[in-house]
């Protein structure tokens, strides 16, 4: 804690076939509501020919949000005139599925209708009308004929988690009924050399009417590499009828084993991403008793003792995936877990490099099967602790507080550089935006009032001193029900609206103690509550840009500094038994306790600062992060 406080411890998704009209649409009832409305439009539908189930979709703009108005379907034609409701899906889109309201007017297999389709969207607060129109022919069945004219996979290949588009007509959609494939052929494997019939029935639904999407899992061909000839059967199964349709023969597929072509990065520390990229690869998928390994084989050299280990046969490496992405990459977290004793255990310690062939190994039942891998040098670098600063609203609110909103970036900017400068040496970066290369990191948010009603100028509010840095993705912000369960305070976090309390002109005698009338000198200026002016971009480069130069500069170092605090926190600091501040007070430390660290050292001006980690706490943070 700084300041004066204390550390306390297979859906449709496209829609290929649409239905696209022009429009002339506008409001049939207009209120006096001065309430404004995006313009009611419509783009397209989906289907014309329909089954009992089938998902009517309608797109367009203008569709209001549920909890402000709704919207129906009216059909009109020969001897038919029904109202349907719709459902908004999506901002975009509008649905009604085919029930017992269509159908009793338009009973499956009767003839086709000339309709006009009018969509009508009331507003839920004035009753406003608004509506659209257009003119379609529409029918509805009980089954369609299918038919496959494609197989679609470049180059006449396959590999294991494929997703294979097969193009044709006529296939069921969601909630019509189900597409039957049946994949009828032999396949002939290489090693060991047999021919098996197959013959995998394998109901689907269509994407829409035009596609559909197979994932090519294990139960269709197995995992051994080989060739697959036969033809495609198709036949659609709806609730009233079984029609087959045309199939596509003459299918000639060969099935390859998975590869790794490549490992990134080439460096990786814990808490790292390690991506091997390729084709071929089966998520881990329960039922299919599916999942990939990433098998290393070659040998590893431990910097530490000098020992190089052999990883080959029954010792070779076997690392279990955090993540696939479809088929053609897999992440690996470099992780660290604590054994019962205490100790901390994991590829994520091994500092050293590897040198080898890195494959993958797929495992479907009983069967395996090992890829083609990628010769790799792999360096697993000593643990850096990655800090994402999180610059919350509150943040920006109080710098337009401040008058000093113009130079937010600046002053973002500064903040970083601090902490960058305090931590020199010791393995730990600081970023603004969110990591998207490690998934392990700590968080620590800057906001603007304290949420805990102290005062406080930042408080690490993760549970208990972690010595050691056991702990690498603590969150320094939000509330945390442990801490406020161990009877501390619960948001934690750095709160910028609180160094206003260094100002005797605005809290007087409440200001702290180790408020100054720098403060007000510096900021003043800036600040309305001071009489003071906003910056302008007409100041930039006039006689007040070295007092714009100074509010940024001595801003950030308050912040900056408030922010190294409390990661020092969070890393297990102050190095002293059983204590969260250096036991006393020592010049220009980051680590004091808040009444020990007067404005100006904080600010660093007039000859103050700046504040650093004293010897016995950077050895320690040396000592847990030490850089390579």
């Amino acid at each position: 804690m700084h300041a004066v406080s204390r550390r306390i411890s297979t859906v449709n998704t496209l829609w290929p076939v649409l239905v696209v009209f022009a429009l002339a649409c506008g409001p049939s009832t207009v209120s006096d509501s001065n309430i404004k409305l995006e313009a009611l439009t419509l783009s397209g539908w989906q289907y014309p020919t329909m089954m009992p189930g089938s998902r009517l979709r309608i797109t367009g703009g203008g569709f209001l949000a549920p909890e402000l108005g709704n919207h129906t379907l009216t059909i009109k034609g020969l001897n038919v005139l029904v109202t349907v409701p719709l459902v908004r899906i999506a901002p975009n889109t509008l649905e009604y599925v085919v029930d017992d309201l269509l159908l009793a007017q338009m009973p499956p297999n009767s003839p086709a209708v000339e309709a006009v389709l009018t969509v009508k969207r009331v507003l839920t607060e004035t009753q406003r009308q608004d509506e659209a129109a257009f003119a379609a022919t529409i029918q509805v069945v009980n089954n369609l004929v299918p038919k496959v004219t494609k197989f679609d996979s470049p180059g006449g290949v396959l590999y294991p988690g494929d997703v294979i588009t097969i193009k044709g007509d006529g296939f069921l959609t969601e909630g019509e009924g189900n597409t039957v494939l049946v994949i009828k052929g032999t396949f002939e494997s290489i090693a060991p050399p047999e021919t098996r019939v197959v013959q995998p029935v394998i109901p689907i639904t269509g994407t829409d009417r035009q596609t559909i999407e197979l994932v090519l899992t294990p139960d269709i061909f197995g995992l051994l590499p080989g060739t697959f000839v036969g033809v495609i059967q198709v036949t659609n199964e709806t609730p009233f009828s079984a029609l087959p349709g045309k199939s596509l023969t003459g299918l000639v597929r060969q099935l390859l084993p998975p590869r790794i072509d490549a490992v990134l990065p080439s460096v990786v520390s814990r808490g790292q991403l390690l991506t091997a990229s390729g084709r071929g690869f089966l998520h881990t998928d329960p039922f299919y008793e599916t999942t990939t390994l990433i098998r290393a084989e070659g040998e590893f050299s431990i910097s530490q003792t000098s020992e190089t280990l052999t990883l080959a046969g029954p010792t070779a490496l076997a690392l279990f995936p955090d993540l696939f992405h479809g088929n053609e990459a897999m992440d690996y977290v470099l992780r660290v877990s604590m054994t019962p004793s205490g100790d901390l255990e994991g590829l994520g310690l091994m500092i050293g490099s590897f040198n080898g062939v890195i494959s993958p190994l797929l495992i479907a039942g009983t069967e395996t099967i090992t890829g083609t891998g990628a010769h790799v040098s792999l360096v697993i670098a000593p643990q850096r602790q990655i800090v994402f600063i999180n610059f919350l609203p509150g943040f920006s609110a109080t710098l337009e507080e401040m008058g000093l909103g113009l130079v937010e970036t600046q002053i973002r900017t500064r903040i970083l550089d601090v902490c960058a400068r305090d931590y020199l040496a010791i393995n730990i970066e600081f970023r603004s935006e969110r990591p998207t290369d490690y998934v392990e990191y700590s968080v620590i948010e800057v906001g603007g009032a304290d949420p805990n009603q102290a005062g406080l100028f930042g408080l690490d509010n993760t549970a208990g001193k972690d010595v050691g840095n056991l702990r690498f993705n603590d969150i320094i912000g939000g509330t945390n029900a442990e801490s406020r369960e161990d009877g501390f305070y619960a948001f934690g976090g750095v709160f910028v609206r609180s160094f206003l309390q260094l100002s005797p002109t605005l809290y007087g005698a409440e200001a702290l103690p180790i408020a100054s009338p720098r403060f007000d000198q510096i900021f003043g200026p800036f600040m309305p509550a001071m009489s003071g002016k906003p910056i302008e971009t007409t100041d930039f480069g006039g006689p007040l840009q070295p007092w714009i130069d100074g509010a940024v500069w001595s801003l950030g170092n308050l912040i900056g500094s408030t922010v190294s605090h409390e990661i020092g926190h969070s890393l297990g600091l102050a190095n002293y038994e059983g204590q969260f501040h250096n036991p006393t007070d020592q010049p220009n430390a980051i680590m004091d306790a808040g009444n020990f660290r007067p404005f100006q050292e904080r600010a660093e001006i007039d000859g103050y600062g700046p504040a650093q980690f004293n010897d016995n706490n950077r050895t320690y943070l040396q000592r847990i992060l030490p850089i390579d």
